[in-house]
């Protein structure tokens, strides 16, 4: 059976969602286990077919125990209606707590209770501060260790639960149809506002405040709702049930109903929830009998069309589909500066309306599937798929299933229905090849057959089907290279190099360096739901000076270290690579001349000279033993004139003055520009 891990912030959040998903019955399709965010562990995360999380903060916790395609869903969440019968006693506009494990989920609660007609004047508390005397009435979803000693009357309305669209995501991911009469899900779901209706007294029933809460909650409902008294007057019902039953604000009965609708709802067993057609058009209903004090007082009835739940299903599909065939990013994407950057966007626009194949050249991390992303958005096929291939992420073996898809009983462990390619799922839109050069020459052969005659035949099929598709092709290889070594195919290439497009490297386009930074921030700053952070200028002229193999990607994992790491500000000894940071060889050695030209017109070339020399051989030094150095080889400075030197060096990224007594320190900078500077002699 497969497994589904719940991961909360709190052990009560966690036992109320893992019963929540037990009462709705997946446990009958999978078996359920849950973990608090501090007993989770990197050993056993792969054993979970889907993980499951209470929220986007408690996410970031979890991310780094997840692998990259591990499964996850982020539950949206709301109030147990059932549970808020004490708050419709207390007056309106009285200051209560709204007490919660986190920030966010405190005001996600009492969002929720605002939109239900619940007129207190809420303040969050979600951690330990000083309470606020005056304040006396606390309200806690499931949280009751949580309020202040000095509250004299907690509300314990319980953990939020998972709202039905999270559910219904949980039961599609497991392939089980939420809405067959096995499952029953929005049934079961529904019981909260029945449980409100049945435990309400008779004497709250009749308050103004409890008819504007009921009244809130009721008429947002997607579902019609009617209420009807032991006299058959209808006492109650929502927009919904009016818009579909045709009723006015005047009185009814239920017989004024229409036969039809009358006779279905009459005809209900109370407590049974059914799917009827009425006029033609299939409805879920579910009828229950209101009683207080140990009286009927009134029947609810609640329905909704069948369609309703299908086009539930359906959007949930659509968007579960997008996430893999829908290009997410357009040219407004790509941010810079650079002059080379922009001229190859302006050109990648005109042939973004061509259906000629493309081919996008460049190093790791420069953003080939956002260029790709953003050609296909700007094309006439943007409504139409696109769908992305890796040659480096799947292995030969399975890469021709995959690409060209495959007949029932292809191979063995082949699906009963055969699989349709990635080119077929591609029709009519976008395929991108990226890390061609990687391809075997097995599926070289194959593309160049599907380029040339623009149709595929599956694995174990005989006949071939044609395709409208356009192939921008990406590789951070060289591709004439892979030719005179006999690893790519001539005659692929010159099919994949119609258009060329070339990326250019982050060390080629240094003006884009603090504006990509500056973005990386705003993203982590909000994603981790910290305070706001800046790099400081040594920080920015070092990331500037570094060659970022990795280039766009590199730099967008240096910001996030930087954002995990840091304080207000970052310090180029905070950056991962600092120590080894520097310049490409050509601009190592212009820099460096142009240091040596600053340096000479100053007057203390030589001196400089004999510091970094000084410092090269030993691990470090303060300015006492710096100053005996220069003293012994005839130079004396005064102790502001040695300041001075330190500090140019240091501005200049040769040295690195360390805090306390650990005194300065040689950086690989300083090394090359020692060795630069030797190699004159």
């Amino acid at each position: 059976m497969k497994k589904v891990l719940i991961v909360t912030y709190t052990k009560n959040t966690l036992r109320a969602l893992v019963e929540q998903l037990n009462e709705i019955g997946l446990q009958e399709y999978v078996e359920i286990e849950g973990r608090t965010v501090d007993e989770l562990d990197y050993s056993f995360m792969m054993k979970y077919s889907l993980v499951v999380v209470s929220s986007k903060i408690v996410y970031t916790m979890v991310k780094p125990y997840l692998t990259e395609d591990m499964p996850t869903i982020i539950t949206r969440r709301t109030i147990n209606y059932g549970k808020i019968r004490d708050l419709l006693d207390i007056p309106k506009g009285t200051q209560v707590y709204l007490v919660s494990d986190m920030k966010q989920s405190a005001e996600e609660t009492t969002g929720i209770l605002k939109e239900a007609g619940i007129d207190l004047d809420f303040y969050p508390y979600f951690s330990q501060e000083t309470p606020r005397l005056e304040i006396s009435i606390a309200i806690t979803a499931g949280e009751p260790q949580l309020v202040p000693k000095h509250i004299d009357k907690i509300i314990n309305i319980g953990s939020r639960q998972i709202d039905i669209s999270t559910l219904v995501e949980i039961y599609h991911h497991f392939q089980i149809s939420p809405f067959s009469p096995t499952t029953h899900l929005s049934a079961r779901y529904m019981q909260s506002l029945v449980d409100l209706t049945k435990d309400l007294s008779g004497e709250i029933l009749r308050s103004r405040i409890l008819q504007k809460s009921l009244d809130s909650i009721v008429q947002n409902m997607n579902d019609a709702v009617l209420v009807y008294n032991n006299f058959n007057v209808i006492e109650h019902f929502n927009l919904k049930a009016a818009e579909l039953l045709g009723l006015s604000a005047d009185k009814h009965t239920i017989h004024s109903l229409a036969p039809s609708y009358y006779e279905a709802m009459m005809s209900m067993a109370v407590g049974q929830e059914t799917f009827v057609e009425i006029e033609n058009v299939a409805f879920y209903m579910q009828k229950k009998r209101i009683i207080l004090d140990e009286q009927v007082y009134s029947t609810l009835i609640v329905f909704r069309k069948v369609e309703d739940y299908q086009k539930i299903e359906y959007d949930y599909r659509s968007k579960a589909k997008q996430r893999n065939l829908v290009a997410r990013h357009t040219f407004d994407d790509i941010k810079t500066r650079s002059a080379s950057v922009l001229e190859m966007i302006k050109i990648a626009r005109r042939l973004a309306k061509s259906d000629s194949t493309i081919l996008v050249l460049g190093e790791t991390g420069t953003g080939k599937e956002v260029l790709a992303q953003a050609i296909h958005n700007a094309s006439p096929r943007t409504f139409q798929p696109f769908i992305g291939v890796n040659f480096a992420a799947i292995s030969e073996s399975l890469m021709e299933s995959e690409l060209f898809g495959y007949e029932p009983g292809a191979f063995t462990g082949a699906r009963k229905n055969g699989h349709i390619g990635m080119f077929e799922q591609a029709h009519k839109g976008s395929i991108f090849l990226d890390e061609i050069g990687d391809a075997s020459a097995v599926i070289q052969n194959r593309l160049l057959r599907v380029l040339q005659e623009r149709q595929i035949m599956r694995v174990g099929g005989d006949r071939m089907i044609p395709l409208d598709v356009r192939v921008i092709a990406a590789t951070n290889k060289d591709l004439q290279q892979l030719i005179e070594e006999g690893m790519f195919r001539e005659d692929l290439y010159f099919r994949l190099n119609v258009l060329p497009l070339r990326l250019l490297p982050l060390r080629e386009r240094k003006k884009d360096i603090s504006l990509l930074i500056n973005i990386f921030v705003k993203e982590f700053q909000e994603k981790l739901g910290r305070e706001s952070f800046v790099f400081s200028e040594g920080a920015i002229k070092c990331c500037e000076g570094y060659h970022w193999p990795g280039n766009i990607r590199e730099l967008r994992n240096v910001v996030e270290y930087a954002a995990h790491i840091s304080e207000d500000y970052v310090y180029k000894e905070e950056l991962p690579f600092w120590q080894s940071a520097s310049l490409s060889e050509d601009e190592s050695w212009n820099d460096l001349h142009s240091l040596y030209k600053i340096f000479q017109e100053r007057g203390f070339l030589h001196e400089i000279l004999m510091l970094l020399d000084f410092l090269n051989e030993v691990t470090s030094a303060g300015r006492s033993a710096m100053a005996a150095h220069l003293l012994k080889n005839g130079v004396m400075l005064t102790d502001q004139q040695l300041r001075y030197r330190q500090k140019l060096l240091n501005e200049y990224d040769l040295i690195v003055v360390e805090q306390g007594r650990t005194g300065s320190r040689i950086t690989e900078k300083g090394k090359m520009f020692l060795a630069h500077e030797k190699s004159k002699c």
